[in-house]
């Protein structure tokens, strides 16, 4: 695939979730304004014990995207709709299972986290069941959407995104204006998804002329095939989500609920932003899948290091920069009544503590998908796995123990990322038989002096002239942005990308001169 065609991918894929941070940038002040500390937590931790849920799918969502891109690499059009059909109907047979979850943890929300209250006991009971079937609904959509991404249609994908967003951000406001409260949040998020799911339908359909949905297929060649890949896929899931949100359901428990909701909005940013990393390794996946297919190792690690590359161009402007703004953004955005300067503070502390662990992962989750597209997710489910266990060992000693409330959590999360930071990245180097001297002079070396540089770029700004209102803000963002620019362009950005650029913008500019 093309450089333009992976920009092209790109720009549809981090528009779209450019458009979903502007949206949560916006309204989630105003849902915090909106409800008490109490709910807002609830709110959280419901969304997080859906999350869950989604691990039921023994990571066959994410094996029927890698077979898909598997068999179009193949030519093998048969081994694409079987695989379809197949995950189509594990999905049907599980998805009972996500149900009656939804229901038991329904019953038992109000028992196990502290400062429920009394009257919230009906409506949990009763939202997390339909909540659990809009998780099943999502899986169902994800097929949809796998077709797309392995025929490389981000942008048609992201199109449908977009609208949902709309509908979404119109429904969320319009009940919550008129008071429906947790409530009319489910609902605006099912219908949402209702629409997801017939948008990537009928797109998917039109891409894919062959793509069929019935009838469904209950076949044991499938089912292991996608069980094979998924188990592991899902034990990484799993881990992951044990890692990103099991933080609020330890609070939650030892805590209380409204503790919950300082520790979400430093995280919050956090979350959302991982996803344009996470994007960028999704974007190049598919063409890695097909190169791995066709044996051409040389090229995928080629593609490995353009999606290293692109983390670290990305990914440290953004992490670095929410280390060091994170107590005036927070103090900009979501200062208000019933959200007060001791809550700004403890939510700053979690954005940094969390901001530097993601800094971490930068290097990781490229050796994620390398390893995912030669089919050896085993190793990463075994070390994601021991980071869990270890991130939730270290969150409940700092709390139960050393009494650090909040911050002790991320703390967990923070130290337990620094125990397998250099694992993954050094199996992916062995396996593949990468040279460990051109890894680092190529991402290693220059990824740590960018950052170091990078972070007194932003020290100096905080220290010489504090964002004290938005505009300032906006400023210190804009030199920030173009430090950044200029020390990427010298020890990140591939030369020949510079050199493209370049011919590109002389040839733009000398055509509008001679004109």
């Amino acid at each position: 695939m093309s450089a333009r065609v992976h920009i092209r991918n790109l720009a549809f894929n981090w528009g779209g979730h450019v458009a979903t941070l502007l949206v949560m940038f916006f309204l989630s002040p105003y849902i915090v304004g909106k409800l008490d500390a109490a709910t807002y937590g609830i709110w959280s931790l419901l969304n997080v014990l859906t999350g869950y849920m989604g691990i039921f799918d023994l990571g066959v969502r994410a094996s029927v995207g890698r077979h898909v891109a598997l068999y179009l690499g193949k030519g093998d059009h048969q081994g694409v709709d079987e695989t379809i059909r197949a995950g189509f109907g594990f999905f049907t047979l599980i998805g009972g299972l996500i149900l009656l979850s939804g229901i038991i943890l329904g019953w038992i929300f109000p028992l196990i986290f502290k400062g429920v209250g009394g009257g919230n006991y009906a409506v949990v009971r009763l939202l997390l069941p339909i909540l659990s079937v809009n998780i099943w609904i999502s899986i169902i959509s994800s097929i949809y959407s796998s077709v797309l991404a392995a025929h490389d249609r981000f942008d048609i994908a992201r199109i449908v995104d977009l609208f949902v967003l709309i509908v979404r951000t119109i429904l969320t406001v319009w009940v919550l204006e008129v008071g429906w409260g947790l409530w009319g949040l489910t609902i605006a998020i099912l219908v949402g998804n209702i629409f997801a799911l017939i948008g990537n339908k009928i797109f998917a359909t039109r891409v894919y002329d062959g793509l069929k949905t019935f009838p469904l297929l209950y076949s044991k060649k499938r089912f292991s095939e996608l069980i094979g890949y998924g188990v592991p896929a899902f034990i990484s899931n799993a881990s992951v989500k044990i890692i990103g949100q099991s933080d609020l359901v330890i609070i939650g428990i030892l805590l209380s609920v409204s503790d919950v909701r300082e520790y979400n909005v430093g995280a919050m940013l956090i979350y959302y932003s991982t996803t344009f990393i996470v994007i960028i390794g999704r974007t190049f996946f598919p063409e890695m899948q097909r190169t791995v297919a066709k044996g051409k190792l040389g090229e995928a690690k080629h593609i490995f290091y353009r999606q290293l590359q692109t983390s670290l161009c990305f990914g440290i402007l953004m992490f670095v920069g929410f280390a060091f703004f994170s107590k005036s953004f927070i103090h900009l955005w979501m200062f208000q009544e019933g959200f007060g300067l001791e809550s700004v503070a403890s939510a700053a502390k979690i954005m940094t503590i969390l901001s530097i662990s993601k800094i971490i992962t930068l290097y990781i989750a490229p050796c994620k998908f390398a390893l995912a597209s030669s089919g050896q997710v085993n190793y990463y489910a075994k070390i994601t796995l021991m980071e869990a266990v270890i991130n939730l060992i270290f969150s409940i000693f700092f709390v139960t123990v050393l009494h650090s409330g909040i911050v002790g959590v991320a703390f967990g999360t923070l130290l337990s990322r620094l125990c397998v930071s250099i694992i993954i990245p050094k199996y992916l180097l062995k396996e593949w038989k990468i040279n460990f001297v051109s890894y680092a002079k190529k991402a290693l070396i220059p990824g740590i002096i960018s950052i170091g540089l990078f972070s007194i770029t932003c020290y100096l700004l905080q220290t010489l002239w504090f964002p004290s209102t938005w505009m300032i803000f906006i400023v210190h963002i804009i030199l920030a942005c173009t430090m950044w620019f200029i020390i990427a362009s010298y020890l990140l950005i591939p030369v020949e990308i510079i050199v493209k650029a370049k011919t590109f913008f002389k040839k733009r500019f000398l055509f509008k001169v001679r004109s």
